[in-house]
């Protein structure tokens, strides 16, 4: 298989495009792989300081493989993958290290690196290492999609759900950015279920989340399935304004689906900052599942902004039906 090959497949399957940070190579070993590079579809960014390179994993997800330079001068290689780990925990990294500073390679590995190759080294082996990286890659992306999707509905799982919300509520209390929680009830669709069997009531499922992907941000907002009848969008850099946007066109798509008896009820609200980022993700869920539960006395599709929200960002309750 080649290069371009598995990269298609990958984007493909998963809707992306790889893209890679080579960090703190020397000039002459940063020529070697501008030459390898330069035939492959990849996107790669040079830098220099290995924060900056936490700072675009944080960014941008699809930066993905980490290349780096190992060499006395930064020796910190175990604080530094724990970071880059914690962020995101399928990051692959390649170190290149000197063969005169060569210790035992299983430390490296043993320390959260996926590939190490000493230098000097040549074009050929370089690309037969990063190849078998690449396959690694694609094969561990693949297990956790198996692992985080729902496989009825194609949206997120309850447990990526408590892991992303994490991550993001973190990088908007750090970054100061805006985030906004919707949350979705199925009305009546047990009953629903119970009239038509258990089949009608998958496609109905699948049907729903078919609507919510197709209403929301590709790559930024995740779409998860709470519960049974229930599901949960994330909206980083969202205020709760454009949430309500997101909920109107739910709302809208789901009555063109002319399932008059399961309708829609859904709750709104932003991020306040709390004690701590516990106390934020709580509060948050809290308030959303709340204002959910104002919705469903309507008995169709509509949708209610959380009190605190309205209260705290235009001191006023705000409601609305799509």
């Amino acid at each position: 298989m080649e290069y371009n090959t598995l990269l298609n497949l990958f984007e493909r399957e998963f809707r992306e495009k790889l893209k890679i940070i080579i960090s703190k190579v020397d000039e002459k070993t940063k020529v070697l792989l501008e030459e390898f590079f330069k035939n492959i579809e990849l996107e790669i960014k040079f830098v220099e300081d290995l924060e900056e390179v936490v700072e675009i994993i944080l960014q941008d997800p699809l930066y993905q493989i980490v290349i780096f330079s190992l060499s006395e001068k930064n020796k910190d290689f175990s604080a530094f993958i724990e970071k880059l780990k914690d962020i995101r925990a399928y990051v692959k990294i390649f170190i290149i290290i000197d063969y005169s500073e060569e210790k035992d390679l299983g430390n490296y590995f043993e320390e959260g690196a996926d590939e190490v190759i000493l230098k000097p080294f040549t074009l050929n082996e370089f690309k037969a290492r990063f190849f078998k990286l690449l396959k690694e890659h694609y094969l561990d992306i693949k297990l956790q999609k198996f692992i985080v999707e729902d496989p009825l509905t194609q949206v997120y799982n309850r447990r990526y759900f408590d892991e992303a919300i994490k991550e993001e509520i973190y990088k908007a209390l750090r970054q100061g950015y805006p985030l906004s929680l919707i949350m979705i009830d199925l009305d009546n669709f047990k009953w629903y279920n119970d009239t038509f069997g258990h089949q009608e009531g998958d496609k109905l499922l699948k049907s729903f989340g078919e609507v919510l992907w197709k209403n929301v941000r590709n790559k930024i907002d995740k779409v998860c399935r709470y519960g049974g009848d229930e599901f949960v969008i994330i909206l980083p850099y969202t205020f709760w304004k454009n949430a309500v946007l997101i909920a109107e066109r739910i709302c809208k798509a789901w009555e063109e689906k002319k399932v008059r008896s399961v309708t829609l009820s859904i709750g709104i609200a932003q991020l306040i900052e709390r004690g701590s980022l516990e106390e934020s993700i709580s509060d948050l869920i809290n308030r959303a599942d709340k204002a959910m539960y104002s919705a469903k006395k309507f008995e169709k599709n509509v949708w209610v902004v959380d009190k605190e929200t309205s209260k705290l960002f235009l001191n006023e309750e705000f409601q609305g039906e799509g």
